[in-house]
């Protein structure tokens, strides 16, 4: 079974930038035989199915600015391949093309026997090109891939675009606006062909620019929002609810989407996972086919070792095989439940009720726990967590049904704060300021592992190296 997505996951995640010598010539039709990629050619650490070809630089289209460029990996064999079309991140405004190296590709590889083909796309970046053209983009490397499908042994009726992050987003774009031309640039070429897609894979993409914002805003994230990074609502443009809800995939779905694999961290900090709970809620409420997962110890970045897990590898890979065979219904599939997770609907019948005090301390300014966190929340509407807040002071409520250890973790959990020994929330530990952390005058090294005692005083002060 999971032999069927052999190539795709490996070229996806595994070719080392910089070990395969790239080609100058450019023609589709005919290549040079230095594209084809011998195994003694390839790093000791790198698997590549024997005589794959692969073409770089290949043009898809001429934009106004620049040539826009794919990598193609096809595997040997007469084909045609299925294609997994990879957009890959860095804020709609950095990245590239080139594919970079993951563990868990390992995990699939078997003896070369691929079948899937790979597409790894540029498109026009921020600084480039202002919006739509990054979702146009996209959209014209699909269709030249259709119009061009029988030179590189592509099956053009089985087509997958996936990402992460701002790829995520862009491959999510795809997804709610397939069969609608209204991102079709004609400029672009290939307008004989479709830019639908079979499928769309999501890693942690971002998919409401409106609640993605309120989120920046609550965190203090001073890094550019997306509302300024992919529209540049700051800087010039005029930004209507209306063209924020045209780059905003979760507001955008009709009901006629391709099948969706959502994937997002529990621990990301930079897209937060309700932006997937989002798109999800939406393809649900329109009976659209998707399966979302979260991950519960994965943070942003589809480089961290969490997204490199035989879990992670197997699940794309039954995912584009049930896509592949017609078999494919819906699923969400969460994480394992966790204290953070259990809501109280009263105070009757309590196991456990303290109130331990917490003290957050940067530099010389107290920092404000605000009111009622874990009340009321998404995950427990009209409710309440194990641990919470009423008000301002500090005190944390901590009430359970039954006996149970409520750590300090699992109340920066509730909370959405990030917290271990190198950081509380954006403040990290570096080589001028220093966590620390102490119970009732006491230095500890708990840190989140910390059990909640009553009447307990709590402080974790980020200051400057003593």
């Amino acid at each position: 079974m999971r032999s069927l997505v052999l190539v795709v996951i490996i070229l996806l995640f595994s070719v080392l930038p910089g070990c395969l010598e790239s080609t100058e010539d450019n023609d589709p039709i005919d290549p040079p035989v230095d594209d084809v990629l011998p195994p003694s050619d390839v790093d000791n650490n790198t698997t590549i199915p024997p005589q794959a070809e692969i073409f770089y630089d290949v043009i898809y289209a001429n934009a106004s600015t620049s040539d826009l460029l794919l990598d193609l990996y096809i595997p040997s064999g007469d084909g045609p391949h299925p294609i997994f079309v990879n957009i890959h991140g860095g804020g709609w405004a950095a990245g590239d093309k080139v594919l970079h190296p993951e563990s868990a590709a390992m995990q699939l590889y078997d003896s070369g026997n691929g079948t899937w083909a790979v597409a790894s796309i540029n498109y026009r970046l921020t600084n480039e090109a202002v919006w739509p053209a990054q979702i146009e983009d996209a959209k014209a490397s699909i269709r030249w891939l259709k119009e061009n499908a029988e030179t590189y042994r592509i099956d053009p009726q089985m087509i997958v675009a996936g990402g992460s992050s701002a790829g995520g987003h862009l491959s999510a774009m795809l997804a709610v606006t397939n069969g609608d031309t209204i991102y079709d640039n004609s400029s672009l070429g290939s307008m004989n062909y479709s830019s639908e897609v079979n499928a769309v894979v999501d890693w942690f993409g971002v998919t409401n620019l409106f609640t993605i914002s309120d989120y920046f805003e609550s965190q203090n994230i001073s890094k550019p929002w997306p509302m300024d990074s992919l529209l540049a609502c700051s800087m010039g443009v005029d930004c209507t609810n209306e063209s924020i809800i045209t780059a905003s995939p979760a507001l955008l779905v009709n009901g006629s989407e391709p099948p969706m694999l959502l994937m997002h961290g529990v621990n990301d900090t930079s897209v937060p996972p309700s932006q997937s709970q989002e798109l999800a809620d939406a393809l649900s409420s329109n009976n659209s086919i998707f399966w979302h997962h979260e991950f519960p110890d994965a943070e942003h970045g589809i480089g961290n070792p969490e997204w490199k897990t035989s879990e992670v590898v197997d699940l794309l890979s039954d995912f584009l095989e049930a896509v592949r065979d017609g078999t494919i219904s819906s699923h969400e599939i969460q994480p394992e439940s966790s204290l953070a997770t259990e809501c109280l609907n009263g105070h009757s019948n309590l196991a456990m009720h303290i109130h331990p005090s917490l003290v957050i301390q940067i530099e010389d300014t107290t920092y404000t726990i605000a009111a009622n966190v874990g009340i009321d929340t998404d995950a427990c509407p009209s409710a309440m967590h194990v641990a919470h807040t009423h008000d301002t002071s500090g005190k944390i409520h901590v009430e359970t049904h039954e006996p149970a250890n409520v750590t300090l973790g699992v109340f920066t959990e509730i909370w959405g704060i990030i917290f271990d020994e190198t950081q509380f929330g954006s403040y990290q530990v570096n080589e001028t300021h220093e966590l620390v952390m102490m119970v009732d005058g006491v230095v500890s090294d708990d840190w989140g592992d910390h059990v909640f005692s009553d009447g307990e005083s709590i402080l974790i002060h980020y200051r400057e190296r003593q």
